[in-house]
């Protein structure tokens, strides 16, 4: 079981890795909205002799709750909170994103949560640190765009009985 669960989670970092390799194959110019934008700020990176993983993910959620304007304060470089929400009425594996001053600017996207939270939720996995790689407040977005973009880099050990 501990096994597959890791597969998961190497399967999600795969396709964050596979996201910033397409980055480098097509045009700046193309996008799919809310599929393939910002292809090149997403990233996934599996040390396996380290049990080390690095991902880079955007933020989901950014336009509801007040979350855009919080944003608007958010710089690159940022701390961020990666904090555990089993009570979340949507995802009981959600994990919240926060800033230093605990301001709520987004969520992990599902895919993630629901890999990443029973290894956690087990104590083998833990969360290194996580900052803002990249951030593109609403204010600075196309006039038709309806939510800002916060990307977080997120640094995650896990327990090297589990990689064998």
């Amino acid at each position: 079981m501990e096994k597959k669960l890791v597969d998961n989670l190497l399967s999600e970092v795969d396709k964050l890795h596979k996201r910033k390799e397409l980055s480098n194959k097509v045009g700046r110019d193309y996008f799919e909205p809310g599929m393939m934008e910002y292809l090149d700020q997403s990233h996934g990176y599996y040390d396996e002799p380290r049990g080390k993983i690095v991902i880079r993910f955007e933020s989901k959620g950014t336009r509801y709750e007040g979350r855009t304007e919080r944003i608007e304060k958010v710089k690159v470089g940022d701390a961020i909170q990666v904090v555990r929400e089993k009570e979340n009425k949507y995802n009981p594996n959600n994990f919240l994103l926060l800033t230093e001053k605990g301001q709520d600017v987004g969520c992990m996207p599902a895919e993630l949560c629901n890999a990443i939270a029973p290894i956690y939720d087990s104590g083998e996995l833990r969360f290194l640190g996580a900052r803002v790689s990249f951030v593109e407040p609403i204010s600075r977005r196309s006039r038709h765009a309806k939510q800002a973009m916060l990307f977080v880099e997120l640094k995650i050990s896990i327990k090297n009985r589990l990689l064998v």
